[in-house]
């Protein structure tokens, strides 16, 4: 039986830079899990008050 993982990153910053910080932190994340045997089972993000980028991420092993 697969055993699910949820993870969330979140980025605080000015607008402009906000996207390309949290897709490399993302990115890396991804990496990093699926070199480890995860299966990415999606990736989801959302905005929390026009301050905040958030990434929600499922994994599985």
């Amino acid at each position: 039986m697969k055993r699910h993982e949820i993870h969330t990153i979140v980025e605080k910053a000015g607008f402009s830079s906000m996207k390309e910080k949290l897709t490399d932190r993302v990115e890396q994340f991804l990496n990093e899990k699926v070199n480890a045997g995860y299966e990415v089972v999606s990736v989801n993000f959302t905005y929390y008050e026009a301050a905040e980028l958030i990434a929600f991420i499922t994994i599985s092993k």
